[in-house]
């Protein structure tokens, strides 16, 4: 069974994480894409204004990141989860009811904030309730799940969207509200200290503030590498490929449903090889590995313009497996390394603050790519990526040296 070696790890509370971790993702698979399509073609919307609001979206998420991990520390994750399903599921329904520009700027807004409030609760209750040395294997189950959820939520838009149809555009949104309050229903189900657990104020370490996360330089140098690793990565192939691929290739918008169809399937067939080779290296290595296959995804970029129609199609498609491969390394790495570095009174503080890999990325990659396509500097564009992936590598041998200087005798081995 694919799924076995991953399962038998699960317990009654993270299996019930991952699950909810997974329904959530088919609704984000359904609506991320078609956002951008929804507001231009729906409400009327110029492009322009499309990426703004996505851009507003994530430095919304920037700002919302450090008073969500001090409320995760402070009352608890579970409720602070509860009250992100809650705004979630009521942000997704009210986007399919937009008019103005000003209902999708609101409607967004609480979406950032919602997300701010997920994502680091149910990363922290993951790590809580699952031991140290499962971490990794959990992560990467939860990552494989995740993608699983994405390409059946992307099926599903699919089946539901139809041409010049508002009321089939509202269903896909009404649908992605649903599956919040499904979570929802799980999460109060969650029970146990370690899913409730914080911290009063009164009998909080007199360090356990933003002070002491900004003091563990390992967790600070993993961030910050992070944020340039994903912006190079993840940033740009979201927002850079469709547009290189169309306009830059020539090539029917329908291989763009082929080439992140091989990344997302990638990832849920090859997750379980990916996780037995990465037991026998240590993480300090396996980020490495992440940077230099990213690296080598956008060589096949690259190449794609010198061949043929087909061919450079298929060049995408290799290249999307190849950044799938790095994905597959970096979902179990980086967040059991982070919850590692981190004393358990700021760890909702440290996820929040990891959390900005993605939002921080969600601003810069889209913006570099957008500047450099927008001046016909593909090829450029394409080479920068490339060196961008290697350049997280000094901040990664840094963190180790200051990982290694803070460790205890008994530190995971790096």
């Amino acid at each position: 069974m694919l799924f076995k070696e991953f399962t038998v790890l699960l317990n009654p509370q993270s299996r019930k994480i991952v699950i909810g971790i997974c329904l959530n993702a088919i609704g984000g698979g359904m609506t991320l894409s078609l956002l951008l399509v929804y507001l231009h073609d729906m409400r009327d919307f110029t492009n322009t204004f499309g990426g703004l609001l996505l851009a507003y979206g994530s430095i919304v998420s920037i700002v919302a990141s450090t008073p969500m991990g001090a409320l995760v520390d402070r009352i608890g994750p579970k409720k602070v989860m509860i009250g992100g399903l809650i705004l979630n599921s009521a942000a997704a329904f009210s986007l399919s009811q937009i008019e103005t520009h000003m209902q999708a700027i609101f409607s967004l807004t609480f979406i950032s904030i919602a997300g701010q409030a997920i994502w680091p609760s149910q990363t922290v209750i993951l790590a809580r309730v699952t031991p140290e040395k499962d971490r990794s294997k959990i992560f990467g189950f939860n990552f494989m799940l995740l993608n699983l959820g994405l390409g059946f939520g992307g099926l599903l838009s699919s089946l539901i969207i139809q041409e010049n149809n508002l009321f089939s555009f509202q269903v896909m949104y009404w649908v992605d509200a649903s599956t919040f309050l499904i979570y929802l229903a799980i999460a109060l189900t969650l029970r146990g200290e370690k899913v409730n657990r914080y911290i009063p104020k009164q009998e909080e370490p007199s360090t356990g503030s933003y002070r002491d996360l900004f003091a563990n330089k390992p967790l600070m140098l993993l961030g910050i590498a992070g944020v340039i690793l994903f912006t190079f990565g993840y940033g740009t192939i979201q927002a850079g490929v469709p547009v290189f691929a169309t306009q830059f290739l020539g090539l029917n918008p329908k291989w763009l449903g082929i080439i992140f169809g091989v990344n997302t399937l990638s990832i849920v067939l090859l997750q379980p090889l990916v996780m037995r080779v990465l037991e026998k290296y240590s993480k300090y290595t396996a980020l490495i590995a992440i940077s230099v296959i990213w690296a080598l995804s956008w060589v096949f970029v690259g190449v794609a313009p010198y061949l043929p129609m087909v061919a450079s199609g298929v060049a995408l498609c290799v290249s999307q497996l190849i950044f799938a491969l790095g994905e597959m390394v970096q979902a179990p790495t980086i967040p059991t390394l982070a919850n590692e570095l981190t004393q358990e009174h700021i760890r909702g503080r440290a996820n929040a603050w990891m959390s900005l890999q993605w939002s921080v990325s969600g601003v810069l990659g889209p913006a570099i790519t957008g500047l450099m396509l927008g001046a016909d500097l593909a090829t450029a564009w394409v080479f920068l990526m490339f060196i961008g992936c290697f350049l997280s590598i000094p901040i990664f041998l840094a963190m180790r040296k200051a990982a290694r200087l803070q460790a205890q005798p008994s530190a995971t081995r790096w």
